[in-house]
């Protein structure tokens, strides 16, 4: 009877040492990763633009064009309230007879607002094999709940990832 009592005493030792750590571990909020997906002619990308909302965007291999939107962040709106363009065959500058090949993502970006602008908290990244160029855009962003006109995503910076090529 006495080694049952131990056993018991230990197991309840263990769930109190238990409970009472993880109450002071620190916690770490659950967030989903950025959704994507691409077929031949196109891909769509999520991308956060502040802890309660994110923008999808989707790039369009035919025409170089990244256009996205932003839901409406209110239960009570629906619909979508931000939109976003941007030509990215210009700014890859791919030659006029290449086949371009994009790949896109995004990523966490905490940029910093100046002189007005206000930017959502992830950057768009944007590949191309023909140039060899990773091109980072920028969303801008303001809590809104009336539909605005289409602004350009911004270009942030880039960088080359292999030598310029034509492919065929």
């Amino acid at each position: 009877m006495k080694n049952r009592d131990r056993r018991f005493a230990w197991i309840l030792t263990g769930l109190i040492a238990g409970i009472g750590l993880a109450s002071i571990w620190p916690h770490e909020p659950l967030a989903a990763a950025a959704g994507s997906d691409r077929n031949e002619k196109f891909a769509i990308v999520t991308a956060e633009l502040d802890l309660n909302t994110e923008a999808v965007f989707i790039l369009d291999f035919l025409t170089g064009r990244l256009t996205g939107a932003s839901l409406n962040r209110t239960r009570s709106g629906t619909g979508f309230v931000y939109f976003y363009y941007r030509n990215v065959a210009e700014d890859f500058k791919v030659a006029g007879n290449a086949t371009p090949y994009y790949a896109i993502t995004s990523g966490h970006a905490e940029i910093q607002n100046s002189g007005g602008a206000q930017w959502g908290q992830s950057a768009i990244y944007v590949a191309e094999l023909n140039s060899g160029r990773v091109q980072a855009y920028a969303i801008p962003y303001r809590i809104t709940q009336v539909p605005q006109p289409p602004i350009p995503v911004v270009p942030l910076a880039g960088f080359p990832f292999r030598e310029a090529t034509v492919t065929e």
